[in-house]
């Protein structure tokens, strides 16, 4: 069966909006938590726009990814080291894009990248591998869903995920 390219385009579209919310909340989550410990300090902070803006950045940097053949499945492999694959090559990829976007903005803004490089790793190495590593739990549920989704069928994933305990699924070719 083939797609319509509006059909095509729609499912794309849907894929993108909900991990977007997926990664605003996450981002919320994450900026909600920073401000806690930060009013515990005395200073205000809750830059919950500034998150919904990033998590749109960063859904398309995903999507882009999602279309590179190195994030196909290989024949063979096991699916939680394709999940884990996955999860390390998205992330990589989203951090040199990121690196990227963050250049090319102080470039704009008239800022040294040096200065824009060393604002975007938080200041310190610890902090930018701990940016990381969140990041990385953050990616794997997302990657782990749409590879499921891929080697059930997305139907036959959403199935299981919405039945009741001890209901049967009929599985959708």
């Amino acid at each position: 069966m083939t797609q319509s390219l509006r059909e095509r385009a729609m499912i794309e579209l849907r894929a993108f909006a909900v991990l977007s919310v997926y990664l605003w909340i996450c981002f919320g989550a994450l900026m909600l938590y920073k401000s806690a410990i930060l009013r515990t300090e005395g200073v205000a902070f809750l830059p919950l726009g500034f998150a919904a803006l990033k998590a749109v950045v960063s859904a398309k940097f995903l999507m882009l990814g999602n279309f590179l053949p190195i994030s196909a499945r290989r024949s063979g492999e096991r699916l939680i080291v394709s999940m884990l694959r996955k999860s390390l090559v998205l992330l990589g990829l989203l951090v040199a894009l990121t690196i990227i976007e963050e250049a090319v903005l102080a470039l704009i803004d008239g800022r040294p990248v040096a200065e824009a490089m060393a604002e975007l790793a938080g200041g310190s190495a610890f902090q930018a591998g701990t940016s990381l590593l969140v990041m990385l739990l953050i990616l794997f549920p997302y990657v782990g869903f749409r590879t499921l989704g891929e080697a059930l069928g997305i139907e036959n994933l959403f199935a299981v995920l919405v039945q009741r305990a001890g209901a049967a699924v009929t599985p959708k070719d």
